[in-house]
């Protein structure tokens, strides 16, 4: 996980990916949507995540960038509130 992410939002986002297609997963939380990179971390130090999945289906994706499971949802958003939304992810995370 990236130090200098922000938290997209504190609710995950269900999202179709296609089997073998390479994905490149915003871990910035910077990005228009919040999912795929579009460059938008360029100067924060994080990276997107690379991601192919054997399966076509439907996935649910962390939007607060601090999912243990990253770039899927672990549950981890319920330890954020509406206001820590685009803010900092908590230091708790970086351990």
């Amino acid at each position: 996980m990236c130090k200098d992410a922000i938290v997209f939002h504190n609710k995950p986002k269900g999202v179709k990916l296609e089997a073998g297609v390479e994905y490149f997963i915003c871990s910035c939380g910077k990005s228009e949507d919040g999912i795929f990179c579009d460059g938008s971390h360029e100067g924060t130090g994080c990276s997107p995540h690379k991601l192919t999945v054997e399966k076509t289906k439907p996935y649910l994706m962390c939007l607060c960038k601090t999912s243990g499971f990253f770039p899927f949802c672990d549950g981890t958003h319920s330890l954020y509130k509406d206001e820590d939304v685009k803010k900092g992810i908590k230091e708790w995370h970086l351990k």
